[in-house]
C-alpha cells in the first residue's frame, strides 16, 4: 500500500484522469505550432497513448461491473495484481481480482498523464472567468532610423513596442476587445525651424489603452462598438496593426500618431458597421458611421462615414469617405473632411491608393493628402514595394513629398522584417527655402 490519496470510486478517477488529459491538452495546443519543438512532439503523442488507454480501461472497468451485478456469471479466474487500493468484495474472488488489475493499471495511467502535466504545466495559459472564450495574444515591434541631411546626421534606435491585445467572447452576439501599449518611440525632427536641414530625435516613454471597445453584433449588417475604435477611414489606418503593415511608418497624413493631421487616428465613442453582399453576392458592401471626440478636442464631437465597395473576385476595392469636426477644445478648427481610396489585391500585386482634404475654418489653410504604393508578392515571404507620397498640412512650412522603397521578409507568419530607403523633399513653402533628407530603417515586428 503507497501512500497516495485514495479516489472514491472508479467515476472520480475517471473524472481526475480526464480532467488531467484535458488540463494538459490545453496548456500544450499553442506549443505544438513549432515543428521543431521535438520535445512538445513527444509528450503530445504519450498523451494520445493516454487518453486511448484510459478508454480502453474505462470500457473495461463497465463490463467488470456489469459481471459483478446480481445473477451474472463471473469470469475465468485470473492472477491477482498488488493492490493499490481497497475495493468491494461482496462477489466473486477472480472478479474482483480482475477489478484491482485494471485499476492498477489506471494508476499507471494517471501517472503518465500527471508527469506530462507537469512538464509542460510551467508553459502559461489564460481561462476565462464568465466569457465564453478568452483570446490573448499580441506583438513586438522594433526599429532603428537614421536620418542623413544636408548638414548633419542622426541615428537612433527610435521605436520600441510592445503591445498585449485581449479579447473576450461574452455572448454570442458580445464581444469586448482592448490593446494595451507599452511605448519608447519618436519621429525624426528638425530642430532647426524651417530649415529642416539638421536631423535629430526626441524619444519619450509612456503607456496607452490604444483601443478598447464593447461590440454587439446584431447581424452582419448592422454591429455597434462603444469605446475607443479605429476612426474608420481609408486603408491604412484601418489596418493599423504593424504585423499587416510593409510600412511601420505609414503615410505623412497618417503621422504623428496618434494625432489628426488630416483626421484623428483614433476615435472615443460610438461606431457602427456592417456589410452586405449584393449583385447576387457576387460583390460586398461596406459602411461605417460614427462619432467621438479624441485627445485634442475632447469636448467636441466629429462625425464621419465610409462606403466601400469589393467587384467581385476582381481584387478591387473602392471607398468614399466623409467627415466632419472640430480639432481644438481651445480655437475654432472646424473642419470638413473628403476622401477616395483604391485597393487592388490579386496574385502577387497589392497596390494602395488613398487621397483625402479638408476644408479648414481655422487659421490654418486647408489640408490635402494623397499616396499611392504598389506593392509586389516576390514569392509567400518577400515582398517589395515603393511608394509616393504627398503632403500639405495647411501651416508654413507644411509641404513635403517622400519616395520610399521597401523589402519586405517573413521567414514565418508571425514575424516580419523590413528594409526601406526613403528619399523625403521638404518644398519652399513661405518664406523657407527646400530642403531634403535620406532615411534609412530596418524593423522587426513579433507577434503572438
Amino acid at each position: 500500500m503507497t501512500g497516495r490519496p485514495k479516489h472514491g470510486s472508479v467515476t472520480a478517477r475517471r473524472t481526475v484522469v480526464l480532467a488531467l488529459v484535458l488540463a494538459a491538452s490545453f496548456v500544450l495546443a499553442p506549443l505544438v505550432a513549432n515543428a521543431d519543438d521535438k520535445r512538445i512532439r513527444e509528450l503530445e503523442k504519450r498523451l494520445d497513448q493516454a487518453t486511448t488507454v484510459i478508454e480502453k480501461l474505462i470500457r473495461e472497468v463497465e463490463q467488470l461491473k456489469a459481471e459483478k451485478a446480481p445473477g451474472q456469471r463471473p469470469p475465468a479466474a485470473a492472477p491477482a495484481a498488488p493492490t493499490r487500493r481497497t475495493v468491494s468484495t461482496d462477489s466473486a474472488p477472480q472478479t474482483d481480482a480482475r477489478l484491482r488489475e485494471v485499476e492498477e493499471r489506471l494508476d499507471g495511467v494517471e501517472d503518465v498523464v500527471a508527469t506530462v502535466e507537469e512538464k509542460v504545466g510551467s508553459r502559461a495559459t489564460v481561462k476565462a472567468f464568465d466569457a465564453l472564450q478568452l483570446d490573448f495574444g499580441g506583438f513586438y515591434n522594433a526599429a532603428v532610423t537614421g536620418v542623413f541631411g544636408e548638414d548633419d546626421n542622426a541615428v537612433s534606435l527610435n521605436r520600441q513596442t510592445l503591445e498585449f491585445l485581449l479579447k473576450a467572447t461574452l455572448h454570442e452576439d458580445w464581444s469586448l476587445f482592448a490593446a494595451q501599449a507599452f511605448l519608447r518611440q519618436g519621429a525624426p525632427t528638425f530642430a532647426d525651424g524651417g530649415a529642416r536641414r539638421d536631423p535629430g530625435f526626441s524619444l519619450s516613454t509612456g503607456t496607452d489603452t490604444v483601443i478598447a471597445w464593447g461590440n454587439y453584433r446584431y447581424s452582419d449588417a448592422v454591429n455597434i462598438q462603444l469605446g475607443r475604435y479605429v476612426t474608420p477611414h481609408g486603408i491604412i489606418n484601418i489596418e493599423h496593426f504593424p504585423q499587416i503593415l510593409l510600412d511601420t511608418e505609414q503615410p505623412q497624413f497618417l503621422r504623428p500618431f496618434s494625432g489628426d493631421t488630416i483626421f484623428p487616428n483614433f476615435t472615443s465613442g460610438a461606431h457602427l458597421y456592417g456589410k452586405a453582399f449584393v449583385r447576387g453576392d457576387k460583390d460586398r458592401l461596406q459602411y461605417s458611421v460614427y462619432t467621438g471626440n479624441f485627445s485634442s478636442a475632447g469636448e467636441h464631437f466629429n462625425y464621419g462615414a465610409r462606403l466601400d465597395y469589393t467587384i467581385g473576385d476582381s481584387g478591387l476595392t473602392l471607398g468614399a469617405n466623409l467627415g466632419q469636426g472640430q480639432r481644438s477644445d481651445t480655437a475654432r478648427t472646424d473642419y470638413t473632411l473628403y476622401g477616395i481610396d483604391i485597393r487592388y489585391d490579386k496574385d502577387r500585386i497589392l497596390w494602395k491608393t488613398e487621397a483625402f482634404a479638408t476644408d479648414e475654418d481655422g487659421a490654418a489653410g486647408d489640408r490635402y493628402a494623397f499616396y499611392t504604393q504598389p506593392a509586389f508578392r516576390i514569392t509567400d515571404a518577400w515582398t517589395a514595394f515603393y511608394r509616393f507620397d504627398y503632403l500639405d498640412n495647411g501651416s508654413e512650412p507644411g509641404r513635403s513629398v517622400e519616395h520610399a522603397l521597401g523589402l519586405t521578409f517573413k521567414p514565418i507568419p508571425n514575424i516580419h522584417l523590413r528594409g526601406i530607403y526613403t528619399y523625403k523633399d521638404f518644398l519652399k513653402d513661405g518664406g523657407f527655402g527646400s530642403a531634403n533628407a535620406h532615411f534609412v530603417q530596418g524593423s522587426a515586428t513579433f507577434s503572438f
